[in-house]
């Protein structure tokens, strides 16, 4: 019996299934399907019953995945409990975040390291979809995107944490007729050359309008190239609102104006961060999160 085994018996439990749970493993169906049989041989017990519906456990089985999830969780606080007793942290930051929140990540990071220079720390800047893919394949620690209720039920391994409130705005330079409106109806979007952040998000909400589509002039993954794009008149964005709180290029910028949609295109999203919950959080993960709630209360974003 190893680590892997109690993480994948936790797994299946959540799935409910062999195929789901390695599909949120990323590793074949054959290895995890194999992995829980020499387990269950080596204990000479049935852990789950295995059928065209699913894999549910049995009665002992939940016994034992409790414990396997307990025993996770003990490991995890021995782990951290032997950092407690160096003078300093060790360990790596890994963090992926769409664009809005990148300074204040950064900021955070550079704190950080100034009081624990031992750490390591790496920033990706990306897609949500990309952000959620190294989060599962493990090669990011932490994501920071926009999610609603349909991600939490799609990803069951994955836990997320909701930061902030936000919705779609329409950013236009002052010198546009927009830019004098209480608030933006699909109507006055026709005609008008729009430039989007590449986001499935963004992409999905562009798809709810009926004259869809508009007239987008591009997309891109460089929040400098929208800026300009706004402070020159070229075209209008359509985006988060709270990348324009946070983003230090659009934020500091007071060549265009932020208006809301009306109903029914005024729709809320959740801001946050999410860990896939197999691999859990370490001490430095952690005090990098309480940090970041921190410094969001404190500037009421």
């Amino acid at each position: 019996m190893n680590i892997e085994q109690l993480k994948y018996m936790v797994e299946i439990g959540r799935a409910g299934s062999l195929k789901e749970a390695a599909d949120n493993l990323h590793i074949t169906l054959p290895a995890l399907s194999q992995s829980i049989t020499n387990l269950e041989k080596e204990l000479n017990i049935m852990i789950f019953h295995r059928s065209r519906r699913g894999s549910v456990p049995t009665e002992e089985g939940h016994r034992l995945i409790n414990k396997a999830a307990s025993a996770l969780q003990k490991i995890q606080e021995f782990t951290d409990e032997a950092e407690a007793y160096t003078n300093t942290m060790n360990g790596e930051i890994k963090i992926a975040t769409y664009p809005g929140p990148m300074e204040i990540l950064v900021n955070l990071v550079t704190e950080i390291k100034r009081e624990y220079p031992n750490i390591k720390a790496c920033v990706y800047e990306n897609s949500t979809e990309y952000i959620i893919d190294k989060v599962l394949e493990g090669e990011v620690d932490v994501g920071f995107i926009t999610y609603t209720e349909k991600e939490e039920k799609k990803y069951r391994n994955l836990v997320f944490k909701k930061l902030l409130d936000g919705h779609m705005v329409v950013a236009a330079n002052k010198q546009s007729p927009l830019a004098q409106k209480n608030l933006i109806k699909e109507e006055m979007l026709v005609n008008q050359p729009i430039v989007l952040y590449n986001d499935k998000y963004i992409q999905e909400f562009m798809t709810g309008f009926n004259a869809f589509p508009f007239d987008i002039l591009f997309t891109t993954n460089n929040v400098d190239t929208i800026r300009h794009t706004l402070e020159n008149n070229t075209a209008i964005n359509i985006g988060f609102d709270y990348a324009f709180k946070t983003d230090a290029g659009l934020s500091r910028s007071n060549e265009y104006v932020v208006v809301n949609f009306a109903p029914p295109h005024y729709k809320t999203y959740s801001f946050g961060y999410f860990y896939n919950a197999n691999n859990g959080l370490s001490r430095i993960i952690r005090e990098f999160l309480s940090r970041i709630h921190r410094t969001l209360e404190n500037d009421n974003l």
